[in-house]
């Protein structure tokens, strides 16, 4: 049997924060947690964002800045499917984060965001 991917895991240093964002931006749903440096994030699609507040010394260490910096050295991009990418960008940056211009490739339209620590993130929507 393949494997399934359940969660993706993102390590940040303002945990409120960032969770705020992607209930604001993107609609997740907040699930409760008994541990108060963890909290798992679901999509109405099922999709699960488990977010991990990095210790306090590892914080100190990264230098976010407003705007964050947008993490382009990072080996990984969260790809978010969405029905209306304009409506999807703006709720990006009402909630803080940075967005692109969108774009189109091979019938498909994109537009590059960051989240509020500078995670990048792309928006897509796809011909049905």
């Amino acid at each position: 049997m393949a494997a399934r991917l359940t969660d993706v895991l993102l390590f940040v240093t303002d945990l409120e924060r960032v969770a705020a964002f992607y209930a604001g931006a993107l609609g997740f749903v907040r699930e409760a947690s008994a541990d108060a440096g963890f909290v798992t994030m679901r999509s109405d699609g099922g999709a699960a964002l488990a977010l991990h507040q990095v210790p306090a010394e590892v914080a100190a260490e990264i230098d976010l800045q407003a705007p964050a910096r947008w993490r382009e050295d990072t080996a990984c991009k969260l790809c978010f499917a969405v029905g209306d990418l304009a409506a999807a960008r703006e709720a990006v940056l009402a909630a803080g984060g940075q967005a692109r211009a969108p774009w189109s490739w091979a019938g498909a339209d994109y537009c590059d965001c960051a989240d509020i620590e500078g995670n990048p993130i792309q928006l897509v929507v796809r011909p049905a």
